[in-house]
C-alpha cells in the first residue's frame, strides 16, 4: 500500500487568509467546493489548494470566486485584512494568536 504524502501546511499568513476567508464565504452561502468550483470554471482541487493556503490565487481568479459567492470582492478583501488582523492580536496571555 502506498504511503499518503504528508500535507503541506502554510506559513504565510496572507495566503492562510486568504484560504480562511473564501470557506469561511463559501460555507456561508452554502456552498460546497465541488459547486464553487463549477460555478468558477475550476477544478474543485483548485478551491481545495486555495483554501489550505497551498497556493496564492491571482486577483482575477479571486474576483471569480467572489462573483460566485454574490460577494463583492471589497468585502472579501476587507475580511482578510480583518482575518490577518486578528491573528496578530495577542492573546490573553501575552501571546499573540496563531491558528
Amino acid at each position: 500500500m502506498q504511503r499518503r504524502q504528508k500535507q503541506i501546511q502554510p506559513t504565510d499568513l496572507k495566503m492562510r487568509a486568504i484560504g480562511a476567508v473564501v470557506r469561511e464565504f463559501r460555507e456561508s452561502a452554502g456552498h460546497s467546493q465541488e459547486r464553487l468550483s463549477d460555478e468558477c470554471g475550476f477544478d474543485r482541487t483548485y478551491i481545495s489548494r486555495v483554501e489550505r493556503g497551498i497556493i496564492n490565487p491571482t486577483v482575477g481568479r479571486l474576483w471569480k470566486i467572489a462573483d460566485a459567492l454574490e460577494t463583492p470582492f471589497s468585502q472579501l478583501a476587507k475580511r482578510m485584512e480583518l482575518w490577518i488582523a486578528d491573528q496578530l492580536r495577542p492573546s490573553r496571555r501575552g501571546e499573540t494568536k496563531r491558528t
